[in-house]
């Protein structure tokens, strides 16, 4: 009787394994994700007005519905040199901590579940300045998709002067 109890708990497992929803895009050669839940939209890309003094990942500010929000380029903010403006490039508009920012991306690719058992801590193969902008590591597929924590990408000290109005 043991043995037949048990069976629909081993059936039923893969079920209850967490999943979480991650838009997966790509910068320069590389594919990153992140939480499905703080992104707002995906607009294609408008210029950005410069800020003076701004840091130089940050292309500027734009006008979302009658807010200003910073538009951080991510492949400065990764060290990659910049690109021209191409008919892939979008602005990911996201929240973090309650507040509303922009990242210029090279390309969105689609949106993908990740379960939660799968991310692996991210290697200590960046510096450590670069590795607190990641959250871990996961196999979608063919492809590792490096998981981004947002918190840190968007230094929020620093960006929060620049909307401050």
């Amino acid at each position: 009787m043991n043995l037949i109890g048990n069976t629909p708990k081993t059936q039923e497992k893969p079920t209850d394994v967490t999943t979480e929803k991650y838009l997966v895009f790509q910068v320069g050669n590389e594919t990153y994700g992140v939480p499905l839940l703080q992104v707002q939209e995906i607009r294609n890309y408008t210029p950005a007005t410069r800020v003076p003094n701004a840091p130089d990942y940050v292309l500027g500010v734009i006008n979302l519905r009658g807010n200003i929000i910073a538009v951080i380029d991510a492949r400065t903010r990764f060290g990659l040199p910049p690109l021209p403006n191409e008919e892939t490039t979008v602005i990911v508009v996201a929240q973090v901590d309650g507040k509303t920012f922009g990242l210029r991306l090279d390309s969105v690719s689609d949106v993908v579940d990740i379960p939660v058992d799968q991310i692996q801590p991210t290697p200590p193969i960046a510096s450590e300045a670069t590795q607190r902008f990641l959250s871990g590591v996961v196999q979608v597929g063919e492809r590792v998709v490096i998981l981004l924590n947002l918190r840190e990408i968007f230094d929020l000290e620093a960006l929060q002067q620049l909307t401050a109005a």
